[in-house]
């Protein structure tokens, strides 16, 4: 290709490539409009959208309302300064209803029930204060708040898929143990004296548990709404394991 072949080839194309430039940078009057919306079409069933703000004060789902049918639940429950009627079944009735999901007197219960191994605040749902539902009764927590429930509250049937078909653990081996029963009443200084907790008292510190307005019928306390328990309930150094004590 000769010299003035190539200088009209790149005049060509530094002129096409001006013309890009200017075509690109150039700007164009778009008219502003504003967009029209209808009413939105009324659908049976279907809530409406709700705004970011309504989302913080309401949340959406099928469990939105979860914490105040909870807390309607235990509002229904009998409260603490409701009448106690002691009717029913009777303190042997309750204490081996009781006795019946324990190794021995002072063991933690067995759990009655399916749960997810690693869902402690679902334990807590029921047993923190205890609850009343159709029926069933959820007793509440005799000790502190502790956060792996599983660590001494065991299931009655196992997890485990097909765990029931799996042979025998060879570290069971029989043996002797025959635990204590539970205690029926405890001892008065006098005949009118409010009655000595005729059991130990460590992780029972939660009264209510068995006495409170959700414990069995015939466990309850008269007074539930009189929360210092031990004011007039003393400890026995005996079954503390504190010999020698008053």
């Amino acid at each position: 290709m000769t010299s003035a072949a190539l200088r009209v080839f790149f005049a060509i194309v530094g002129g096409v490539a001006l013309v890009g430039f200017v075509v690109g940078t150039s700007s164009t009057e778009v008219p502003e409009t504003t967009p029209t919306t209808g009413a939105p079409a009324a659908v049976d069933g279907v809530a409406p959208a709700r705004s970011y703000l309504e989302l913080r004060t309401s949340p959406r789902g099928d469990g939105s309302g979860w914490n105040e049918d909870l807390a309607a639940l235990r509002k229904a429950g009998p409260q603490p300064l409701d009448p106690v009627e002691l009717s029913g079944t009777s303190k042997a009735e309750d204490l081996e209803a009781r006795a019946a999901r324990r190794a021995y007197d002072g063991a933690p219960p067995r759990i009655p029930h399916a749960i997810r191994q690693d869902s402690a605040p679902e334990c807590l749902t029921c047993h923190e204060a205890g609850l009343r539902f159709r029926g069933l009764l959820a007793t509440p927590m005799s000790h502190t708040r502790l956060t792996n429930c599983t660590q001494c509250h065991v299931v009655d049937a196992a997890p485990m898929p097909g765990g029931e078909t799996l042979p025998p653990d060879p570290r069971v081996v029989a043996n002797a143990f025959d635990g204590l029963d539970s205690p029926t009443a405890g001892t008065r200084a006098w005949s009118i004296a409010p009655p000595q907790i005729p059991h130990r008292t460590a992780m029972r510190e939660q009264c209510d548990s068995c006495h409170g307005v959700n414990g069995r019928n015939a466990l309850r306390s008269t007074h539930p709404s009189r929360a210092s328990c031990e004011q007039c309930h003393a400890a026995s150094a005996e079954t503390n394991l504190r010999p020698g004590l008053p």
